[in-house]
């Protein structure tokens, strides 16, 4: 596993030799980046603060900062090896300060101590529906800006039902996964 593409190209980041955590594919990330690139989204990844739930590896907030110009990445994990895969993978940017970590499982945060976020990667684990919840959680503790976009990754095989507050703008299959495109928008009910 590397980094594809900006200022932290061709690195190589660690990923876990146990079958918990599942990174992102370098095709999947190439597929993500290419849309958040594109502007059918405006400009995504030049957003001030990304956050990236059940980050694993860290590799889509480690991508994002690449290609982007971020002043904080927050990556929101609650298992202990991937927290140090994660701090190892942090290493290869030469950047600690630009990354936290959150050692944490995403329902247990009680306050946001972060600005708010425009860019949201959201890659839990496949067939729990854990996703609405996290997403909920995002909200209640004010995390997220109006407008930000959240790429939430899941099985192909797996319904993303509507969820409050967030628009689906669309879907892309890549492989197994799917990748969905949310808009977070308070006023939608």
């Amino acid at each position: 596993m590397r980094i594809i593409s900006g200022k932290y190209k061709r690195r190589k980041l660690l990923s876990p030799k146990d079958i918990l955590t599942r990174p992102s594919t370098d095709r999947l990330r190439e597929t993500l980046m290419g849309v958040l690139e594109g502007g059918k989204l405006g400009h995504p990844l030049k957003s001030k603060i990304i956050i990236d739930v059940f980050a694993g590896t860290g590799a889509l907030g480690i991508e994002a900062s690449s290609r982007g110009n971020p002043e904080k990445v927050i990556f929101i994990e609650n298992n202990i090896d991937a927290i140090s895969i994660i701090k190892e993978n942090i290493k290869i940017t030469n950047s600690p300060k630009l990354f936290d970590i959150i050692n944490s499982d995403i329902s247990d945060i009680i306050s946001w101590e972060h600005e708010q976020a425009e860019l949201v990667f959201m890659d839990p684990p496949y067939f729990l529906n854990i996703f609405s919840g996290a997403l909920a959680k995002l909200v209640s503790i004010n995390a997220l800006l109006p407008g930000a976009i959240v790429v939430l990754e899941t099985s192909s095989k797996e319904k993303v039902q509507a969820i409050k507050s967030f628009k689906q703008l669309f879907s892309k299959k890549v492989g197994k996964s799917l990748i969905t495109f949310l808009k977070f928008l308070p006023s939608l009910k």
